[in-house]
Order: structure tokens, then sequence, then C-alpha cells
């Protein structure tokens, strides 16, 4: 990985330091996930995760339409995709899609698995807050450029 290959420095304020933060979030997922064994790490991000979601609360919202509604909000704010919900007989799938996969060169695909976490983490939270009990889990896996996540049994 090279330095050019980051966003480069604009004019616009909108995007002041993306090429750092970039860079940041990038040497981030790669040292956590070489320095620790995998499930640890997927647990840090998943800590994280949760962070956000606290940033969202959904408390009160009974309303499938309602919570697609402000999770998409709160995904749209950060540029990081739009996230389809369905309810089933086993649980609550979510397709997450358009999320940010092209920040920097990412040959081990650190930057997807840090990505995975904090979804998983971010979701789980947000379940967990609307009365998801402890036998239910939420895992997430990459199908092509969608996140699936599950909360279920």
């Amino acid at each position: 990985m090279n330095y050019q290959a980051f966003p480069s420095r604009t004019r616009s304020s909108d995007d002041a330091g993306l090429g750092g933060l970039a860079l940041l979030a990038i040497s981030s997922a790669t040292e956590i996930c070489e320095a620790v064994p995998e499930l640890q790490a997927r647990g840090f991000f998943a800590a994280i995760g949760r962070r956000m979601a606290a940033l969202e609360s959904l408390d009160g919202l009974s309303d499938a339409a309602l919570l697609s509604m402000r999770i998409n909000d709160f995904w749209r704010a950060l540029d990081w995709g739009e996230a389809r919900l369905e309810l089933t007989d086993e649980g609550i799938v979510v397709q997450h899609t358009n999320l940010p996969r092209d920040i920097a060169p990412d040959p081990r695909g650190h930057w997807a698995t840090m990505l995975a976490g904090v979804l998983e983490g971010a979701y789980d939270s947000w379940f967990r807050a609307l009365g998801s009990g402890p036998a239910l889990t939420t895992t997430a896996e990459w199908k092509g450029d969608t996140l699936e996540l599950r909360h279920g049994r």
C-alpha cells in the first residue's frame, strides 16, 4: 500500500481530512487484525459498532418501517450505504449495501472484516434495545458487495 492510493487533499471543507481518516482507518484495521486472534478483533470492532449505535436511540420504535427509516438515516449521514430489513420466522435479516469498500488498497481484507464487525455490533445493539432476548445472536457475512446480517437463533 502506498500513500498515493488514498484520497488526496481537496479544497472543499466537506472533505477535510478524508485522506488522513482513510489512512487511519485502514491502518487501524490492519494493525488490529494482524495483532490479535480473529475472534478478538471481531469483538473489538463489534464494541465500536455498539458505541456507534448508541448515538441513534431506537427506543420506543415498534414499527418495522420506522425502524428501517431511522437506521437508514443514520447510515446515510455517515455515507455508509443503506439497509433493507426483512422479518422472518427465524428472526431479522438485514441486507446492507453500498458500504464504503474501496477507501484504500486492502489486499488482506481487513477493512471488510472491520466493517462486518462494526455493523454486527451496531445492529445487535439496536435489536437488543428493542427487546431482543439473550438467546438471540447477530452474525454478519459478506455476500459479494452486500453485508448480510442475521439476528435470531
